[in-house]
């Protein structure tokens, strides 16, 4: 008798812990889905924490949330909390590490008077279902992939526009590739991206 009470017992307490994530109807803030994979169980959700009035395009706290919907309970694989601002067309895909595969871009902020902006990379594997945060991308101004040299290039609308070349290393993080240069009338992109790679 006690052996099937303490049962019940482990049963009810393990289950009192779980709960459902995504798609609450009484949740607070303002939440957004997306929807990575064909398989549409594996979500991840941005939980913006202030109302709409409040955000009004400004920086707002929100919880990231990665996971797989259940019948009950919901899966979560991990969690973050970052500050980003509020748009409606917030999520980008653009293949990053060249697999040939999209990853997903999630805008973060504007800099330069709302000339740069800053985005938060995932390397998306559909294989597995997984979704890998590129450490420190948000450090990349107006970021894009050149798929012909295999290479992020960034471009920041300063004083003096000018360009800064990336890759990923092993471990996911960008490194810079060469120095920073000036975008002037004459500049041919190609070749001067060309020129540094060969000194590398």
């Amino acid at each position: 008798m006690n052996r099937i009470f303490f049962l019940c017992f482990i049963f009810i307490s393990s289950h009192s812990f779980a709960q459902k994530v995504f798609n609450q109807p009484t949740a607070t803030g303002i939440w957004q889905y997306i929807y990575p994979f064909k398989n549409k169980d594996y979500v991840l959700a941005i939980q913006h924490l202030t109302t709409e009035k409040e955000l009004s395009g400004e920086l707002s706290h929100a919880n990231i949330y990665f996971g797989k919907r259940g019948i009950k309970t919901d899966k979560i694989f991990w969690k973050e909390n970052i500050e980003m601002r509020h748009i409606t067309d917030n999520i980008t895909y653009e293949d990053y590490n060249n697999d040939g595969i999209k990853d997903l871009l999630i805008f973060e902020d504007t800099g330069g008077r709302g000339g740069n902006s800053f985005y938060n990379l995932y390397l998306v594997n559909p294989k597995n279902h997984t979704l890998t945060k590129v450490k420190d991308f948000d450090n990349v101004v107006n970021p894009s992939y050149n798929k012909k040299y295999k290479v992020i290039v960034s471009y920041g609308l300063t004083g003096t526009n000018y360009y800064q070349l990336y890759k990923l290393n092993k471990k996911h993080i960008p490194y810079k590739i060469g120095k920073p240069f000036d975008d002037t009338d004459d500049l041919d992109l190609d070749k001067k991206i060309s020129m540094i790679l060969k000194k590398q």
